[in-house]
């Protein structure tokens, strides 16, 4: 009784893995259909899904990439606002930043307030201006950068008029004009990337139906025999269903693979520095580690669409050519 019961994890393991060995074979081993293995329907057609797979992959990854980066610029922007000081004739500029700064560290909703040196001032102007372009005699601004509570931000406009009366010739910048326009490149390099989705999806659909169609037609005598026998129309529809699950998925693993890669390449290059791919003026580098899991619903959905759209198609054709 003691050696049956130490068996019987083991016999479950074993069975648990024929299991999962038979869905591997099921899906990846291609299995004897009516539709031949050559042709239309076979490497060329895998080999095609797998460039749409690929292309869908990407696109997929790009929109990711692009909501990830705008949602760490707009937080970034929402908790932060600069207060730019110009020359006054009625106050230098030394006071001015010792007034903005006295009024800031009295506001709630203020973590953090600091003037920017000219060292600072320089780095921010040397990516536009170009470096060694910034001179000593170039009027330089005086910047004072806040961070402020996003989730209880100060009241901005009576925070503006507070910093007016105390430095004539001070500006409250909020980034609202930057945030729109990012928000706004944003939504256009994600519908794009959405639009490249939905462009593979119905290329890949009208491949798979004139390939469906085309294996019909060329194994004509095969269905009429088939249906001689006693074979009923689900019969063949769902032989023809199994042979493109095989390729929908077979091509979807690859397409999956290359994306992949793809996207590990972009990380190595970028390492999240300036260079970067972008789309719309957005960088697209390597995604993040929980995004990956979104892109193996790739091969999945490439193995369904094909089988959806093979079974629609021969129970239309199938009346067709009967």
């Amino acid at each position: 009784m003691a050696e049956s019961d130490d068996t019987a994890p083991d016999l479950d393991a074993v069975s648990e893995r024929k299991g999962l060995r038979a869905l591997v074979n099921t899906l990846l081993v291609e299995t004897r259909s009516v539709m031949p293995a050559a042709g239309a329907t076979g490497l060329s057609l895998v080999l095609v899904i797998a460039a749409m797979c690929f292309l869908a992959s990407l696109a997929l990854g790009a929109a990711l990439s692009v909501a990830h980066v705008t949602a760490g610029w707009t937080s970034d922007l929402s908790g932060a606002i600069t207060i730019e000081v110009k020359q006054s004739n009625e106050m230098s500029s030394d006071e001015q930043v010792r007034a903005i700064l006295y009024i800031l560290s009295d506001t709630k909703g203020v973590k953090s307030a600091r003037a920017l040196t000219k060292e600072d001032v320089t780095a921010l102007l040397e990516p536009w201006l170009g470096a060694g372009n910034v001179t000593d005699d170039l009027p330089l601004p005086h910047l004072i950068d806040v961070r402020i509570d996003a989730n209880a931000p100060p009241d901005l406009i009576a925070l503006s008029d507070a910093i007016s009366m105390a430095a004539p010739g001070a500006v409250l910048d909020t980034h609202r004009q930057w945030q729109a326009q990012l928000l706004h490149a944003a939504r256009a390099a994600e519908f794009l990337a959405y639009a490249v989705l939905l462009v593979v999806t119905a290329t890949t659909i009208a491949i798979i139906t004139f390939a469906t169609r085309a294996g019909l037609s060329a194994n004509r005598e095969v269905v009429e025999v088939l249906h001689l026998t006693g074979a009923r129309d689900k019969f063949i529809a769902a032989e023809v269903q199994r042979h493109f699950l095989h390729l929908g998925f077979r091509g979807g693993l690859i397409g999956l693979v290359l994306s992949v890669a793809t996207f590990l390449l972009l990380g190595l290059q970028s390492g999240g520095t300036a260079g970067e791919p972008s789309l719309f003026m957005l960088p697209v580098s390597g995604l993040r580690l929980g995004d990956y899991p979104a892109l193996i619903g790739v091969p999945v959905a490439a193995a369904l669409v094909a089988v959806l759209t093979a079974r629609i198609t021969v129970m239309r054709t199938l009346h067709r050519l009967l």
